[in-house]
């Protein structure tokens, strides 16, 4: 079996063991590690956030992350955005997402690769990034066991000059540039984060349709006033143009039987720089990403929470 198959195998095995152990969580309680390192909220609906850059707890004690490849910027303000979808949801719905928080600082372990370069060898951070991931690995586990899918998201922030969402499905800008034009559609939607939802539906979805198609999540956000990419209106990233097009952990979890997703990389203003703003793109997220259960999956979304 080569490594690939391995993988889908570990991952699907996992996801089993844990269907078994989720029921453990009590919907709403927050969950901690003993040093409150690593903080889990489980939710009541088909919807998975991960936080893996927010955190701002600064040890003394560990080492800074500074081996090859190692990055160590803070995404920050991504735990409020997450706070907010909560409320959000909470508010005109009445149930909510599970949400994986990591609160250490990247600086001393980076939860959004494997784990050698996450802990860069220090043996005592491989304890919350395997506790972190366990916890992402059973919210996903009890989202697919109650409601038969699960949409995935992996919540950062960017810097860069282009105010707009990155929204990463695991394509390079060239391959979202040739999906627009209609070229190898069937190779890229077997390495897009989207391909087990594109698999669902049996050929009557594409790839294309669901990143620039008027009913895309990108294209939606625009119209609620968040410019985006890939969208309708902004199919792809440009080559003088910087853009993430998700990490380890959409390859990991995106990947997962039932479930698919992305990663959004949040732009700073009109999004990160108030709390207004958090709250406004929190109101765009919840309308839209219901609007794409409802429209892509057979999820009864009025008996979500029950």
């Amino acid at each position: 079996m080569n490594s690939a198959g391995k993988y889908l195998l570990i991952s699907c095995l996992l996801v089993i063991v844990l269907q078994v152990s989720a029921q453990t969580y009590q919907e709403g309680n927050v969950y901690y590690d003993k040093n409150k390192w690593v903080e889990f909220i489980p939710g009541n609906m088909p919807l998975v956030i991960s936080v893996p850059h927010g955190g701002l707890i600064n040890l003394d004690s560990v080492p800074d992350r500074t081996c090859p490849d190692a990055v160590t910027v803070i995404d920050s303000h991504t735990q409020d955005l997450a706070k907010a979808i909560d409320s959000v949801f909470r508010r005109d719905y009445h149930f909510h997402p599970s949400i994986v928080f990591c609160n250490l600082r990247r600086l001393k372990v980076d939860m959004n690769r494997e784990i050698e370069l996450g802990t860069c060898g220090y043996d005592p951070m491989r304890v919350p990034w395997i506790q972190w991931h366990n916890w992402v690995d059973t919210a996903l586990a009890m989202a697919v066991k109650q409601y038969g899918q699960s949409v995935y998201i992996d919540l950062h922030a960017q810097g860069h000059p282009e105010q707009r969402l990155e929204l990463g499905y695991l394509l390079t800008p060239k391959e979202l540039e040739e999906s627009f034009k209609g070229e190898n559609d069937t190779l890229y939607t077997s390495k897009a984060s989207i391909k087990n939802l594109i698999a669902y539906h049996k050929g009557k979805l594409t790839l294309k349709e669901l990143l620039t198609g008027p009913a895309a999540f990108g294209t939606w956000m625009v119209e609620s006033g968040f410019p985006s990419v890939p969208s309708k209106q902004d199919p792809f990233a440009y080559a003088n143009q910087k853009y993430f097009n998700g990490g380890y952990n959409t390859a990991r979890y995106a990947r997962y039987p039932n479930v698919f997703g992305w990663q959004i990389e949040t732009n700073y203003k009109g999004v990160r720089d108030t709390p207004d703003a958090y709250y406004r793109f929190a109101e765009a997220f919840v309308k839209n990403i219901m609007r794409y259960i409802a429209t892509y999956t057979t999820i009864d979304v009025k008996k979500m929470g029950k």
